[in-house]
């Protein structure tokens, strides 16, 4: 099914395949300026997570660091699941 999609600078319709990167046949401008943006904010949002995410083990870590990490995430799930079992339990047996 061919799809097409008015310019919002030139407004002429143009075939669009709906990737962020489609541009106006007539005056080359993208299409869908606000999705590029947005899905560079995504991905620069999704770096910065995995740059500041303490469980993950980097390359540069030593063992101590590695322990430390793997210790951490144990000691995370165990309290998740500690959590989890008491709020069943509340919610199950509370009347």
């Amino acid at each position: 099914m061919k799809t097409e999609k008015k310019c919002p600078s030139c407004e002429a319709w143009t075939p669009w395949e709906k990737q962020p990167t489609d541009r106006c046949t007539s005056c080359n401008d993208l299409l869908d300026a606000i999705s590029l943006s947005e899905k560079a904010e995504r991905e620069e949002k999704e770096r910065v997570f995995r740059e500041n995410d303490f469980f993950r083990i980097r390359e540069e870590d030593g063992f101590f660091m590695i322990a430390v990490r793997k210790t951490g995430w144990a000691l995370h799930a165990i309290f998740a699941a500690i959590a989890w079992a008491f709020l069943w339990f509340v919610t199950t047996f509370s009347g």
